[in-house]
């Protein structure tokens, strides 16, 4: 799901900004940029438990008990807040700051991404909720450090997203026991 997300991000962007294509965004670790010209860096930093019942959310796709339903009444999805952090590159700094700014000028009026704007995998849960921030400047120049670049301006983009067990590996090792029924047998606890 990570991967779609960058994708949703990127085609937004790409679309919105002064980018032409999405090969202008870079989403490797914003030390190893590859592209010489002007673009922008989508690196996911980081992976949070998202609140079911968020009420960010509630003006999404929910069912009348308020959880978030997904594309049946009986599929539960975990929901996560993907976060990512979005730096402009240029040529010049007054070219960064500009297309930073057409980032920030056309992420943040939106709350959600809207369902016909997601890749493939992520539709069927409604709009997915969006945030747009600036790194709090105590905590900009400990982000950047920890990342081994140089401080820069930044914005945080985080999407919440749903997640399956059964849309990655761990499908196998749910076919195998159920993990958390202790009368199902188990092969990991059973070759202990």
């Amino acid at each position: 799901m990570i991967p779609a997300v960058a994708q949703t991000l990127a085609r937004l962007l790409a679309g919105g900004t002064s980018l032409i294509t999405t090969e202008q965004i870079d989403f490797n670790h914003p030390g190893w940029r590859q592209n010489t010209g002007s673009g922008l860096n989508l690196y996911c930093y980081d992976l949070r438990a998202s609140d079911p019942v968020s009420p960010s959310v509630r003006s999404g796709n929910t069912n009348n008990q308020g959880k978030r339903q997904g594309r049946s009444g009986n599929d539960r999805a975990n929901w996560f807040d993907v976060s990512f952090l979005v730096s402009a590159w240029g040529d010049t700094a007054l070219g960064e700051q500009h297309l930073l700014s057409e980032a920030l000028m056309l992420l943040l009026p939106h709350p959600f991404i809207t369902e016909d704007l997601l890749a493939p995998v992520l539709r069927g849960y409604g709009n997915l909720p969006m945030s747009v921030t600036t790194i709090h400047p105590t905590d900009t120049a400990a982000l950047w450090s920890a990342l081994g670049v140089p401080l820069r301006a930044a914005l945080c983009v985080t999407v919440t997203t749903p997640f399956h067990l059964q849309n990655n590996g761990l499908q196998a090792l749910s076919r195998q026991g159920d993990l958390t029924n202790p009368n199902y047998p188990n092969p990991v606890k059973a070759s202990l």
